[in-house]
């Protein structure tokens, strides 16, 4: 890529391909600190297979990921494995929360989990200023199973920030949610990643919640080869 690399977030067109015959072809991507991107697709187009080339866990056969001027898809494994853990947030459809821990166990989670992270009372202030900033501070002693789908998916988005995430990466968000708090849930993601001058990306086929985000990106599937071939 032979541009200054002003964006946050930029990819060339990228292409992926499994054995199974699944191809995957997405263009170019340009997002600056704080915008956001809807990521929009069927089932099986390869939406969080997208997810997974932005953080460096899977490799393009074809294109580039730049973050921050670094071009996270020609470096080493280590390299990035330690890209997700210091920049990447990953927000889950199914929250991920451990039953058996706190509001602020969990949210704190990703310092007991990596060891290049630093669980000190610097880690704790991010974790409170984390859970005032999805309204759930005075929850901090609960655990999961005393919350609500809303407040779990909060806590969810507190824990992928509190390393300081500058890419938040999320894999339909809201789809376990009422109609009512959906749109509340991809507003939150929107304006924290604004705050935060973060880059988010949201895989969804919610049409509904489009709207709240900066951009739209439509995924169709590919065919595969042999069925392009006969075409």
């Amino acid at each position: 890529m032979t541009t200054l690399h002003s964006n946050l977030l930029e990819t060339t067109t990228l292409e992926f391909s499994r054995p199974s015959g699944f191809q995957l072809r997405v263009d170019a991507i340009h997002l600056a600190a704080g915008e956001s991107l809807a990521v929009r697709g069927v089932s099986g187009s390869g939406k969080s297979t997208l997810l997974a080339l932005l953080s460096g866990e899977l490799l393009p056969s074809k294109g580039e990921v730049w973050f921050d001027s670094a071009c996270v898809s020609s470096r080493s494994d280590a390299f990035r494995r330690a890209f997700r853990i210091r920049n990447a947030g990953l927000v889950f459809q199914d929250f991920g929360l451990v039953e058996s821990l706190s509001v602020l166990e969990n949210v704190l989670l990703p310092f007991r989990l990596h060891n290049t992270l630093t669980l000190d009372a610097d880690a704790r202030d991010r974790a409170h200023t984390m859970l005032g900033a999805v309204g759930l501070h005075a929850k901090s002693a609960r655990f999961p199973a005393q919350l609500s789908h809303g407040e779990r998916q909060r806590t969810a988005i507190a824990r992928a920030l509190v390393t300081g995430a500058r890419l938040i990466l999320a894999d339909e968000p809201t789809g376990n949610l009422d109609p009512a708090l959906k749109h509340d849930i991809a507003s939150l993601l929107r304006d924290i990643a604004r705050s935060a001058h973060a880059a988010l990306v949201v895989a969804t086929h919610d049409e509904s919640i489009i709207d709240r985000f900066d951009r739209a990106l439509t995924i169709t599937p590919q065919p595969a080869p042999e069925l392009r071939g006969a075409q």
